[in-house]
């Protein structure tokens, strides 16, 4: 049994810093920012302290986080969360605001039992906040639950996924073994290409589906369900980290969506970029191309996720401007564990006991990547990079929309209609529903849309959608060529 450590003694920062901590001036701010004002009233009568504080207390020993302007001592809830400690710990230190409520959004139960734990308010963030709920995503969270109750369905039913995953991974099985077999019988390059593209593609169904649920705690309603799928997916199979992308994808993206300097899937600053996606960004000559260039670019981000998986994580210990908490002894072997298995059956094995050359090996490795570090990409760019989307400017002291308003203007829907799009892309053709219920099974993802398109117009709150996959792909395409040669938007 874990014997969680007591909380430290809590002092009123305005008589003094916090005894386990340094003062706020000897803390310089993970990312370089200045900080921000909060968006919702501070209290009288409670303890203030800064982010940079609250930071600090991002360990099992001292687990604190801050929802709105309230501090939450969480530590003695760590081993009693239902959904386990994990996501607790990652979330450890941060700004929760739209976290909590977007993977807690049918019940009310969580922010009842909150309130025993809060020890003062932050007079500062990190990262701009967003505006209050006005009512939008209230009555939003109310239809969908109801929706699932009225239904009798489970919104994190693991079924479905399960047995997509076992055909995905028969699909990869056969197309690696054929391109490995092709190589060994000095088949002809056309053949090994064509196996190789078909591993790529394969390679990255399981990431879109099964991964990329378990990482939004999306199927079951435990931490094993979600720790052993995601893990198995990303880790183990695809030789990339879970913790990385939860950093990057759930803490970054999701929250930020398109604010540019915060949202790890933008440029980081508003020059420097080898790419220009808002008008925020300052231009330069070598941006009009960028809808030639980034097409190719686009297939290196395989590799590169792999890469910075490491150095984010153990190097620069931050991904973006995401702070990334410290990791213990066991989750750092297993990082060398899965990575060490990757590099055994996907390099090792075919070398030396299939017999498979190095050098052909290497080239066709580089297809595989190139293929599902495109095929991820691309899905992910035509959601959020479109003439149709809204971008941010971090630098800003609070986003202009509530969050559940500005997950719509920033997302773009397509092809709804389109079973075969649905699963090539793990529906992400739904982005909206799934930015606004990350927590939800992706094949709940059809029904919930005509619920989500009724409360946004009743609301008057704008919902992106084109009707093709192709109609989204020339949008992107359009973006990219307008911010890098439309001379009206250089001015700054």
């Amino acid at each position: 049994m874990t014997v969680v450590e007591p909380a430290p003694k809590i002092i009123n920062r305005r008589n003094g810093p916090l005894a386990t901590q340094k003062t706020s001036s000897e803390a310089s701010g993970s990312n370089g920012r200045s900080s921000f004002p909060v968006t919702t009233p501070r209290l009288p009568d409670l303890p203030e302290y800064t982010w940079q504080e609250v930071a600090r207390h991002n360990t099992p020993a001292s687990c604190w986080v801050y929802i709105g302007t309230k501090v939450y001592d969480i530590t003695p809830w760590l081993d009693r969360h239902p959904g386990g400690r994990q996501v607790l710990l990652l979330a450890a230190g941060r700004d929760c605001t739209d976290l909590f409520i977007s993977y807690h959004p049918f019940t009310e139960l969580p922010g009842k039992m909150l309130a025993k734990f809060c020890v003062g308010q932050v007079c500062t963030t990190e990262f701009p906040q967003y505006q209050p709920d006005t009512g939008f995503y209230t009555e939003l969270r109310k239809e969908v639950g109801e929706f699932f109750r009225e239904n009798k369905l489970d919104s994190k039913d693991p079924t479905p996924g399960m047995v997509r995953l076992a055909g995905m991974m028969v699909a990869c099985a056969v197309t690696f073994s054929l391109m490995i077999y092709s190589c060994t019988q000095e088949w002809s390059f056309a053949v090994q290409f064509l196996a190789a593209l078909a591993f790529g593609m394969a390679q990255a169904l399981p990431l879109f589906h099964m991964m990329h649920d378990a990482s939004h705690c999306a199927i079951g309603h435990t931490e094993g369900w979600w720790a052993v799928v995601g893990r198995f997916t990303l880790d183990w199979f695809a030789g990339a980290s879970m913790n990385s992308w939860h950093n990057q994808h759930i803490l970054g993206h999701h929250v930020y969506t398109n604010v540019l300097g915060i949202d790890p899937d933008l440029p980081m600053a508003k020059t420097g970029s080898f790419r220009r996606v808002t008008h925020h960004q300052k231009w330069n000559a070598g941006y009009r191309l960028q809808h030639i260039y980034l097409l190719f670019l686009y297939g290196l981000s395989a590799l590169k996720f792999r890469i910075e998986d490491v150095t984010d994580l153990l190097i620069f210990k931050k991904v973006g401007p995401i702070r990334m908490n410290d990791i213990d002894n066991r989750e750092v072997l297993s990082q060398v564990l899965s990575k060490t298995f990757w590099l055994l059956w996907r390099f090792i094995l075919p070398v030396f006991y299939f017999g498979v050359g190095a050098g052909r090996l290497l080239v066709l490795s580089l297809v595989v990547e190139f293929v599902t570090g495109y095929f991820l990409n691309f899905n992910f760019q035509i959601s959020h990079i479109s003439p149709l989307c809204e971008f941010t400017d971090g630098e800003q002291p609070a986003v202009p929309k509530e969050w559940a308003q500005s997950q719509l203007a920033t997302t773009l829907d397509y092809a709804h209609d389109s079973p075969i799009v649905r699963f090539f892309n793990g529906a992400l053709n739904f982005q909206s529903v799934h930015h606004l219920f990350p927590a939800v099974s992706q094949y709940h993802y059809p029904a919930l849309a005509p619920i989500v398109k009724r409360v946004a117009a009743k609301h008057g709150v704008r919902f992106n959608y084109v009707g093709t996959l192709g109609e989204a792909f020339r949008l992107h395409l359009q973006h990219l060529y307008v911010l890098g040669v439309d001379h009206v938007l250089h001015s700054h």
